[in-house]
């Protein structure tokens, strides 16, 4: 795939969704690989070399992040799934998680690709994820003599021993994919440290993000979807603020004219 190109995986991160491609028929059942464009209409059009299918806006609509690997200039790939009928389904995760929920570190850093889910219990119970979140994110994994330990941002999680095998030497950040769901009256973050993915557009879209560069730049937890950010809403003070302001403006008026 060209290096624009960004992979949404549908595994690894909970409930998967299917949205149907419409006009799309495939023999076999075997999924395969299509990329993402803006279609008319406002929906998407849906590729291999040629177009092969459309989605509907309305279900477009339903995934802002799709529109944001647009903004950031990247080609959005996804698997499609043909069924025994011959209709064709696109497989994605649930909205709002096809992106990582936090910013990459503004410097160069390494990132892992997906492999069997390394899951974490025993989470710290100040994590700045709600207990009842289901969110993908970003961790950091630093080796530590035959372990790795765990952060998210700048929160230690936990230790890996033996932990996965990381790249050697690696002198940039490692990060990995990780899904942070409930599981009955607790939580579990799985990780995902498979091999090194040759390239990585992460920085890319955190940059087409409207975020801090502060954010960026510490790895702190930001938001890294499409979302817009919104003015803080009108908060109503109560008539007794109003009143109390209408008797401080009679009073000043009234000192005024007993001055004159």
């Amino acid at each position: 795939m060209p290096s624009s190109t960004y992979l949404i995986p549908h595994r690894g991160l909970g409930a998967v969704q299917a949205l149907p491609i419409h006009g799309a028929s495939v023999k076999g059942t075997e999924e395969f690989t299509v990329t993402l464009a803006p279609g008319q209409e406002g929906g998407l059009s849906v590729e291999t070399q040629e177009q092969i299918g459309t989605i509907s806006a309305a279900d477009r609509a339903e995934y802002p992040e799709i529109d944001l690997l647009f903004r950031a200039g990247l080609t959005p790939a996804a698997t499609a799934q043909p069924h025994a009928d011959g209709h064709v389904t696109l497989l994605l995760p649930r909205p709002g998680l096809c992106l990582p929920a936090n910013n990459p570190p503004g410097g160069p850093y390494t990132m892992l690709g997906y492999a069997p889910p390394i899951d974490i219990t025993d989470l710290p119970a100040d994590l700045d994820i709600p207990a009842q979140a289901r969110m993908h994110v970003l961790v950091n994994l630093v080796p530590s003599a035959n372990a790795v330990d765990v952060f998210f941002g700048p929160k230690f999680l936990t230790t890996l021993s033996p932990g996965p095998s990381l790249p050697p030497l690696a002198d940039a950040p490692i990060l990995a994919h990780a899904y942070h769901a409930p599981r009955g009256n607790d939580r579990v973050l799985s990780i995902y440290a498979g091999d090194p993915l040759p390239a990585s557009n992460e920085d890319s879209v955190a940059v087409a993000t409207p975020t801090t560069q502060a954010a960026t730049e510490t790895f702190e937890t930001s938001s890294f979807r499409a979302v817009t950010a919104t003015p803080e809403p009108t908060r109503h003070t109560g008539w007794w603020v109003t009143a109390i302001a209408l008797v401080a403006v009679v009073a000043l008026v009234t000192v005024f004219i007993v001055a004159v």
